[in-house]
């Protein structure tokens, strides 16, 4: 199963909790996520000490479990997800007729881009009209829709008549423009992200950051 988690750790406990994150290596993150999820993306604001994930995972126990782990530094929410192909099978009661690849979920940003988190949600009396117009694009109008931002992943709450998407972009003009496309259908909320490895180099490259780690291994019974 698809999960979308959102994030927000609590403000009296950012130091900590970006200080633990930062020390965190692949193998201490597939230890903290458990053998049944895989983690497909993960993007993080440090600015408002928040941020998103996609994973797949066997059930949704899986996940709770994963965001105990964390719930005493930080809140988070989960909800279902369907990527791009899903939801329009659903929408076409048929199999779509191009599959969108979700292979560069994980990129990171390349010279000259940033990437973007892009919240959408249909306005009242649009959300019918805005999910015929998705599901019966072509390929060629979907990637001409996106315009020159590199889109890494898009998913949906059909419930909700909402959802968002990483994109890679070299302009907020780029951004605004596929936006833009939408204005008569839905708003569109657009955040700049980092990966992991950013997130995590902004972190240790605080000057304090071995003596905040000593401290809060000590604290935590870690040292």
């Amino acid at each position: 199963m698809l999960f979308f988690l959102e994030f927000k750790i609590n403000q009296k406990d950012v130091g900590d909790c970006m200080t633990y994150f930062g020390s965190m290596t692949e193998e201490m993150d597939k230890k903290d996520m458990g053998p049944n999820i895989e983690l497909l993306g993960r993007w993080s604001n440090p600015g408002s000490a928040s941020g998103c994930c996609v994973c797949r995972a066997k059930t949704g126990a899986d996940v709770q479990k994963w965001l105990f782990n964390w719930c005493s530094m930080a809140t988070g929410k989960v909800m279902p997800i369907l990527d791009d192909n899903q939801a329009r099978e659903i929408i076409l009661k048929k199999k779509p007729a191009f599959q969108v690849s979700y292979a560069n979920v994980g990129d990171e940003a390349r010279e000259g881009e940033t990437l973007f988190f892009i919240k959408y949600r249909f306005l009242d009396g649009k959300r019918m009209d805005g999910y015929k117009a998705f599901a019966n694009m072509t390929e060629a109008q979907d990637k001409g829709d996106a315009g020159n931002n590199r889109v890494l992943g898009r998913w949906h709450n059909l419930g909700q008549g909402c959802g968002f998407c990483i994109a890679a972009s070299k302009s907020e003009m780029d951004a605004y423009r596929w936006a833009f496309n939408w204005a008569a259908m839905c708003d569109c909320e657009i955040v700049p992200v980092v990966t992991d490895k950013v997130a995590r180099d902004i972190v240790k490259a605080d000057p304090a950051f071995n003596k905040k780690l000593s401290s809060l291994m000590a604290k935590m019974g870690m040292a």
